[in-house]
């Protein structure tokens, strides 16, 4: 089902847009990274009746007075939706607002805990990652 004008409106502003500036826009490579984004995240919520959404990096090319605003797209998608979000990222700040986190490292599962049981013991481990303490960056 088509979504209406006003639905479109709603969708696009919880991820911070303007609807009137991309409803009649080409979604190509004159987008910036983080309006791209924006959008592929906004399109997966105008998927209301998915069972299993999946976000990769979905902070990438995001500003950081944006990013909070993301987090609370998540923890109020969270609350609606029937099924399972699936969040890929480096940030831990998205950790904190995960049931589950899976910790993957060189291809393999590590780990799968809350934060409370996965976070203590992620700084710690050499990782080899720039976040983490033991990477090379």
């Amino acid at each position: 089902n088509p979504l209406s004008d006003q639905e479109l409106c709603t969708i696009l502003g919880q991820v911070g847009l303007c609807a009137q500036d991309y409803t009649d826009r080409q979604v190509d490579d004159s987008l910036s990274g983080g309006e791209s984004k924006r959008i592929e995240i906004a399109t997966v919520l105008a998927r209301k009746d998915a069972n299993l959404l999946i976000f990769d990096e979905p902070e990438a090319g995001i500003d950081l007075w944006s990013f909070k605003n993301l987090i609370d797209v998540f923890e109020k998608m969270h609350e609606e939706i029937q099924g399972s979000i699936i969040i890929i990222s480096h940030q831990e700040r998205i950790l904190n607002i995960a049931d589950q986190v899976v910790l993957l490292s060189a291809g393999e599962v590590k780990q799968i805990g809350t934060k409370e049981d996965v976070l203590p013991g992620l700084f710690g481990m050499e990782t080899g990652c720039r976040y983490f303490k033991g990477g090379d960056e």
